[in-house]
This record gives C-alpha cells, structure tokens and sequence, in this order.
C-alpha cells in the first residue's frame, strides 16, 4: 500500500505504510492474519484479566461517583425517562446528602425539599457512556454487576483498538507490544469494573490516533470523515476531548503537494464533520435548558469544587472538595433552579473565588493540579482519593503506579525514536498537552490522565520494539557467525 509523500518528500516518490511494512527493518514480517490471530489471543487475555477483576474484585461493591450518576442515568434512560438528573429523581431533596458525611453540613433550600421523583432534564455529562449503558440495560444488563461487564468488554475493545493504532504507527509487532501493554496496565483496567466512562474513553482514543496517523499519510476525505466522526463520538464521551480534533487535523496544513486552499478546506471539513456528529446533543441542549448549553453543564459545578479553600490551602491542594458545592443555587426568590442556571451560578462561585486568591492559583494551585495528574505530587494520597471517591482498590493502583513509572522512561525514549525517524508525533504528543491543560483548569486526577496514558503506552511499545530489533539483529548477528566458523572448520 503506498501512501501520498508526508510534508517536504517530494511528490511521486510513494513510500510505504507503516502497517505493512517489515517489522523494526528487522526479524522479518508477520501475515496479516497472524497479526489478527495473535492480537485476539491477546485480547482474549485482557478479557480474562477484566472479567476476574470485575467478579472477584469488584462484584458487590456499591458505586460511587461519576460511575453512580452512569449506572442510574442509563436505568432511567432504558426505562424511558430520557436524559435526566438521576440523583434528583432517586432521591430528591437527599441528593444533598449523598457524598456528605455529616448531615449538618447541609444548608435547607428549596434543593434539599425536593420531593422524590422530581423530574429535570441533565448534561450534567456527556451522553455517549450513558447511550451504551443504557442499550446494554435494554437487553437485560440492567444491574451493577451487568454493566460492569459491559466495561469489561468495552476495555477488551480497546486494547485490540490500541494494538490496531500501533500497527498503524509501527508496524504490527508494536502493534502486538501496545495491545499486551494495554492488556496488563492496572490504570487502564481498573477503570472498566468501576463503570466509567474511560472504558469508552481508551478505545475512542485508541482509535482517533490510529485514524490521526492514517490522516498524516494520507490527508483524502475519507480520512477528513473518519477523523471528524472519531473527534465528534469522543466530545460525546468527554467534553474535553475534542480539543485533540484541532491538534489531530494540523498536519494537512503543511502539506506541500495540495494547494493552500484545499489544505484549508480539509482542516476545516474535519470540525465541521465532528460538529454535525455532535448537532443532535447540542440542539436537544440549546432547547431544554434556560441558559446555552452546548455539550455538558458539568464544567461550573467543577470549578466552584476546585477553587475554594480546601484546594488552594487544605490537604486537597490541587484536588477537589464536594463540600466547596454547597449549598446548592437557588434563585433570587429561594426557587430552585434548573441545571444549567445551577451550573453558571456555581461557575460564577469558583471563578470569584480564583480572582481573589490568584497568586495562590498560579504558585500552588496550578502546579499541583498538573503535579498530580502526572503522579509526581503526593501520589500516594492521590491514590487514596480515588479509593475513597471512585472505589478503587488501593493495592492495584499501586500496581498501576508503579506500572506507570515504568512506562514514563519508556514513552520518553519512544518520543525520540519516532523523532529520528520522521514519523508524525502530534497524533501521540496532543493527548498529553490536552490533559495537562484540562488538569490546570481544573484539577488533578489519575483517571484524568487515561488519554494520555493511552499514547504512554503506544511510545512505550515502540521503544520495547526497538529494543527487540536490536537485540535480535545482534543475536542473529553471533548465530550466523558461529555458523560460518563452523562451516569452516
């Protein structure tokens, strides 16, 4: 398969695509279908490793969270509710109180007197997660056990999505490399027993990249749909997401061999296919809300519980406190408002608050918040967090930290391995740029850093390959010349 020449290559000189080329120049070439075969045997393994996390881990564990709200919404969406605020709807004026442990804390508002049963329309996230879980309740996966599974096999995906990325980016044995690191990496699978949406995260991740360095080769409109549709699906998982759309698109503006115009065409034509993805949220948004919703209304509920004093001076620097949330808006009468007048009130709370105490933003906030997206400010006590908030077991994070720690250096050398030998970087490089930026505005997390660690693990796979190459040429190198000694004796 040949491919248009990458920027500053001249024109009819086609040059091969990574996916079917040899191996590393080296160790020769798997088959297709042997790449096929064992990337499912590897999947398989994945498979095996989620669904025992999930039933003899996680079975029986109450939700908590982000993954409570996704498990209750798709019910309620299953049961033909549509889109609406679970927690409001359980349990009324008790929402409050959920993720509070002592009950005076608790301010009485119209919120807290909400009857059970109250009915309101929510983008309090994005709907795709909810979408699944909520076809997989239609079928009879309607408990926490069942859409446990679901993350199992949605995470099962995704490796074989990330073996597919790295063969697009080297070759099938990185391709191989990625899918068995994706398979072990803890930080990747704990995600997929705990209901949350990076499941849904790893594979559309996995796959934009691939799609990404297909469109670096080959800039033609079916690449201009694939990378939009990819962009739109993944904003319809997480908002932020869709900030890797622009990053992703870049290189067809240096392309040599097309004119400016038609450079300018394809980059635009990808947003513009993203948004048409994205139009039926969006509209169902603008028309339901009082205020202009466009993908979420969950951004100002974060910034109030991330700009307060707990996480500018307490022991959640660079975190987030439930409690900087309430009490909940009310209206100018004490009337209770709807989501996305909630959302502009707490967003007005948290950026109030960040103008007063700037210099305490930018000298402890900021860093801290990026420090702990990255694990390298008070890591263990990150972890301990997420234990407490999202239910993670404790003992396997640590594994995925020192998991993580492991991949860094490996990514890090990846980086410079593609670098010498000019194949594209923006596809792996935007992820963690896209975090970074997503944890200064608001907060530090490790599940904050999935998309990222997705490109860690696909450099890390091309460093291992590397490796491999070299210390198979040599081995090869000694075996052939123990042959001719022999052959001359």
């Amino acid at each position: 398969m040949t491919r248009l020449p990458p920027p500053g290559e001249p024109a009819g000189q086609p040059s091969m695509d990574p996916a079917d080329s040899p191996i590393g120049e080296q160790g020769g070439r798997f088959s297709r279908w042997s790449f096929a075969k064992r990337l499912s045997v590897i999947s398989g393994l994945a498979l095996a490793l989620r669904l025992a996390y999930v039933l003899f881990v996680e079975r029986g564990d109450p939700l908590s969270g982000d993954a409570l709200y996704y498990h209750e919404a798709a019910r309620l969406l299953a049961d033909g509710f549509g889109f609406i605020e679970p927690y409001r709807y359980l349990h009324g004026g008790a929402q409050e109180l959920l993720f509070v442990g002592d009950p005076s804390q608790v301010v009485e508002t119209a919120n807290s007197a909400l009857p059970i049963g109250h009915v309101e329309p929510t983008a309090g996230h994005p709907p795709l997660w909810v979408l699944v879980l909520g076809a997989a309740t239609l079928v009879g996966f309607d408990t926490v056990l069942g859409h446990q599974l679901i993350g199992a096999l949605v995470g099962t995906v995704a490796v074989a999505a990330v073996g597919w990325a790295g063969r697009q980016m080297g070759g099938e044995r990185v391709g191989l490399i990625a899918a068995a690191l994706a398979a072990g990496y803890a930080f990747l699978w704990l995600n997929d027993g705990l209901v949350m949406s990076e499941s849904l995260v790893v594979l559309l991740v996995a796959v934009a990249v691939g799609a990404a360095l297909r469109f670096h080769r080959r800039p033609d409109w079916a690449g201009v749909v694939t990378l939009g549709l990819l962009g739109g699906l993944a904003g319809l998982t997480r908002a932020e997401l869709l900030l890797f759309l622009p990053l992703a698109a870049l290189p067809v503006l240096r392309r040599s061999d097309l004119e400016f115009r038609e450079r300018a065409r394809r980059y635009v034509a990808v947003g513009v296919v993203a948004a048409a993805v994205l139009s039926p949220w969006v509209i169902r948004n603008l028309t339901r809300f009082d205020e202009p919703v466009l993908v979420s209304n969950g951004s100002g509920i974060l910034v109030a519980q991330t700009n307060c004093d707990a996480t500018y001076y307490g022991d959640k620097q660079g975190y987030w406190e439930y409690l900087c949330g309430l009490p909940q808006p009310v209206g100018a009468h004490g009337e209770p408002l709807d989501e996305s007048r909630r959302d502009a009130e707490y967003r007005n709370r948290g950026l109030d608050y960040a103008s007063q105490h700037w210099p305490r933003l930018v000298i402890h906030a900021i860093p801290k918040r990026v420090g702990r997206l990255w694990g390298v400010y008070a890591p263990i006590q990150q972890l301990r967090a997420d234990k407490l908030v999202e239910g993670r077991t404790f003992k396997l994070s640590v594994l995925g930290l020192v998991q993580y720690w492991f991949l860094l250096p490996l990514a890090g050398m990846g980086v410079l391995t593609l670098r010498r030998s000019g194949r594209p970087l923006m596809p792996l490089l935007a992820w963690p740029l896209v975090v970074t930026v997503v944890a200064a505005l608001t907060m530090g997390a490790t599940r904050y850093r999935v998309p990222a660690e997705v490109a860690l693990v696909l450099l890390a796979a091309v460093t291992l390959d590397a490796l491999a190459a070299h210390y198979l040429g040599r081995w090869r190198h000694r075996t052939n010349e123990g042959t001719a000694r022999t052959l001359l004796r």
